[in-house]
């Protein structure tokens, strides 16, 4: 408490001398020892000053004054003594920290003067903790807001590098789909990964963190200024229960916006590519037409395709190429496969009977007329993934495993996938269908074949996959075959030639 004096002495008449001195208005507190001292003061609290006697029993008084200031620094402490001994004055000094050292009996004048000057600094005392206390917590309050300063610079920051990677990953996206996923992905990531839905014009593919929609959600429309492509919908609570910040609605409109122009761009590569498409597709119903092929022979050959890539990848080969859209792609592509035979002289590709060795030299010649056609279409609209599909495709689809196809003897893997993989859907059709130069094979016989022809015409692998699936190969074939034009229903060939040496099924 401020303003109280606290005396310790042993001999009662010497601080009722010690209190009659004192000057009204102070409070005066006496105990006859050290421990009944340190007793008071730990019922009393603090006090401005002590005055202890050097000499007493049990702890003395220098002792006494050292835990007082241990107590309480800001305590003034003076020590009284009639033992009038250098070494205890310099003892008291330096040992107990005291304020100002008194001979006992002490003058009243130099009492008074001495209680006035340890009040002063007992203030002073108080004053400089508080200043400090003061700066310690400014210091406090600094440093917290320097780290909650340098935690939205670093928050921000990051939510600037996630807006940057949004926008690369957008540059790269070719469909709806595409720009669907990463929308959602970016507007998690920068909401504490809560669930997003989006939904684009309606083709747009939805993804969520854990599959489940939301029961509470806001919507942010993706819009330009002159139509709606879709809508973004995420959580309105975190797990926490905490609702979206104004900085998380800014970010999303911002994610919103950007979908918007990659979703137009998406929808004009779309158009345009279907446009494309759809040329080179006529084109290439051209060369089946002048080739005397079976109406459906194209759409037996996606099917098949998309029948054994989906079963490779059941299988688990080639998991990490054949995605779903890798499989879409391929089922485009590969009606293109002969696309090279709008080259290819009449009187060679619609001739009914064998070729001759010459003849069959210009036949061969449409892989590389089909790959050289969409090398052409690729200089001028880029590298898109059914351009260059297509293109492998017409050049490779002839090659074999053992390396003994055409145009480049490729062997093995050297193959693309996808020519293989139609390599073997073409001969499959060729075998089981009408053509004027043979009869239609039944099924049993055709698969019988295609399994000799493993691991020399055939990838084992794809084989494989397909013999696994043979029956939902014949509902295909089936279910598009064409009216029988030639020579009646399927039939066995006279004897099963040897797939190595046989001569080609398909030209």
């Amino acid at each position: 408490m401020a303003d109280t004096l606290l005396f310790v002495d042993d001999t009662p008449q010497a601080l009722d001398v010690i209190v009659r001195l004192v000057p009204s208005g102070l409070r005066v507190l006496t105990a006859a020892n050290a421990e009944a001292a340190l007793a008071l003061l730990a019922n009393e609290g603090r006090v401005a000053v002590v005055v202890s006697d050097y000499d007493m029993p049990g702890a003395s008084g220098i002792e006494l004054l050292a835990r007082v200031r241990e107590r309480d620094p800001d305590t003034v402490t003076m020590l009284l003594t009639g033992v009038v001994e250098v070494d205890v004055a310099i003892e008291a000094l330096h040992s107990g920290r005291i304020f100002r050292f008194l001979e006992k009996p002490c003058p009243r004048e130099v009492l008074l003067h001495a209680l006035d000057d340890a009040l002063g600094e007992h203030r002073q005392r108080v004053e400089r903790r508080l200043e400090s206390d003061q700066s310690d917590f400014s210091r406090e309050v600094l440093t917290q807001f320097n780290s909650q300063l340098e935690h939205m610079v670093h928050e921000q920051t990051d939510h600037l590098l996630r807006l940057g990677r949004f926008a690369s990953e957008l540059s790269g996206c070719e469909t709806l789909e595409s720009v669907a996923a990463a929308t959602a992905r970016a507007a998690s990531e920068l909401c504490g990964a809560r669930r997003v839905c989006v939904d684009l014009v309606g083709r747009g593919r939805r993804s969520w963190p854990d599959d489940a929609a939301p029961l509470d959600s806001v919507g942010f429309v993706i819009e330009s200024s002159s139509d709606s492509l879709g809508i973004l919908r995420i959580d309105a609570r975190d797990r926490l229960g905490r609702p979206l910040s104004s900085l998380q609605q800014c970010l999303l409109r911002s994610v919103a916006a950007s979908a918007c122009v990659a979703a137009h761009n998406a929808l004009r590569r779309q158009e345009r590519d279907e446009a494309q498409q759809s040329t080179i597709l006529a084109l290439a119903k051209l060369a089946e037409h002048r080739d005397n092929e079976t109406g459906k022979h194209l759409d037996r050959v996606s099917l098949f395709c998309r029948l054994i890539a989906r079963g490779l990848r059941e299988d688990g080969w080639f998991t990490d190429l054949i995605s779903d859209e890798w499989i879409a792609v391929l089922e485009k592509s590969a009606p293109l496969h002969d696309i090279g035979k709008v080259g290819i002289p009449d009187a060679i590709l619609r001739k009914n009977g064998k070729l001759t060795p010459d003849e069959w030299q210009v036949m061969k010649t449409h892989s590389e007329i089909g790959a050289q056609t969409l090398r052409s279409v690729m200089s001028v609209n880029g590298a898109q993934p059914f351009l260059s599909m297509s293109h492998d495709i017409a050049w490779a689809h002839h090659e074999k495993w053992d390396g003994g196809g055409y145009p480049r003897g490729l062997v093995g893997d050297a193959i693309p996938l996808c020519a293989r993989i139609v390599a073997l859907a073409d001969v499959y059709d060729a075998l089981t269908s009408e053509r004027p130069y043979k009869s239609a094979w039944r099924h049993e016989d055709a698969l019988a074949w295609i399994i000799q022809g493993s691991g020399a015409h055939f990838d084992p692998r794809i084989v494989d996959a397909f013999v696994r699936r043979a029956a939902a190969a014949d509902q295909i074939r089936a279910q598009f075959a064409d009216e029988p034009q030639l020579n009646g229903a399927a039939q066995p060939p006279a004897a099963l030639p040897n797939a190595s040496t046989a001569q080609p099924v398909t030209r």
